[in-house]
């Protein structure tokens, strides 16, 4: 029988945790659960808070260890889990009570080792629309829709276990989570949407990553740049649009934040990258420095 195992990273949240532990609860389907935790040094009392939401559960798994950043809480977390299917949830996220249900049934029917749904925000109220025949694409590239495309997040992600090894799971060089996990897993595996909200985030969280542009862009920058350095074997048409990407971003974040021109090195690079001109995976990560000149930038 099929085993979800939901692993919870908890970094300050007390405020938000009781909700997304109601809301994890209530998932509706016939598979067997666990719940596991991992407070990540957290300096408010969502440890507490934890240990009493799920008093009377079973199956529940709670890591205590010192602030080491999202991706290897996550990695710890997915270590623990004895599920075979893993259900990654941010900690201030709310998920349908359909959400795990919807995922598995698309992951089945389209034989698939990673699917996602679509991810809302929500203000005060929270609903959600049920699914009636949501439109599911599977991708013939998963790699290169995921690099195209930018899929991110988690909360709105479901996975096998043996892919999450498969894979490496999240790159502990970074230090958010999702878009290594993206990146690595579509390597490894055939990936599924389906085009229906399964989870909301808070429209206002001061403490949300993705509050801080830097990180944002310099985590999503260079964990591509870190998969192309340890991918040599990806094909022309993935390293090119993954190169393209990179380099866009590195210009337009320095033309933006940094005030440079068109006489600028990065400008330079920008025009000869785009006449076909290939850098090494190394070469990518050092333009990433780009976007921690000046700027708070968390790194493992």
């Amino acid at each position: 029988m099929t085993k979800v195992s939901y692993v919870i990273t908890v970094y300050n949240k007390a405020a938000f945790l009781p909700g997304v532990i109601e809301a994890i609860k209530k998932q509706e389907g016939e598979f067997e659960r666990e719940l596991v935790f991992v407070n990540d040094g957290s300096s408010d009392n969502s440890l507490e808070i934890v240990k009493e939401e799920t008093k009377g559960l079973d199956n529940v798994v709670i890591i205590d260890q010192k602030n080491q950043g999202v991706a290897i809480a996550t990695n710890n977390g997915v270590k623990a889990a004895r599920g075979n299917i893993i259900k990654l949830v941010d900690s201030d996220d709310i998920l349908a009570p359909f959400c795990t249900e919807l995922l598995l049934k698309t992951m089945v029917e389209t034989q698939s080792d990673f699917v996602f749904g679509i991810s809302g925000e929500y203000d005060s109220e929270i609903n959600f629309e049920p699914p009636h025949e949501p439109e599911v694409v599977t991708f013939d590239d998963p790699l290169y829709s995921v690099i195209d495309r930018g899929f991110a997040r988690v909360s709105h992600c479901l996975f096998k276990k043996e892919l999450f090894k498969k894979a490496g799971g999240c790159d502990e060089r970074v230090f958010s989570q999702d878009h290594s996990l993206f990146i690595r897993l579509s390597t490894h595996g055939k990936l599924a949407q389906v085009r229906h909200i399964v989870c909301l985030s808070p429209m206002d969280e001061p403490g949300r990553i993705m509050n801080n542009n830097a990180q944002v862009i310099h985590d999503a920058t260079i964990a591509l740049a870190y998969h192309l350095q340890d991918h040599t074997e990806l094909s022309a048409k993935q390293k090119a649009t993954a190169q393209k990407k990179i380099i866009s971003r590195v210009w337009k974040w320095a033309k933006k934040e940094h005030k440079v021109g068109l006489f600028s090195s990065e400008f330079l690079l920008y025009v000869v990258s785009r006449c076909g001109v290939k850098l090494q995976g190394e070469q990518l990560v050092y333009l990433c420095g780009i976007f921690r000149k000046n700027a708070t930038v968390r790194r493992p």
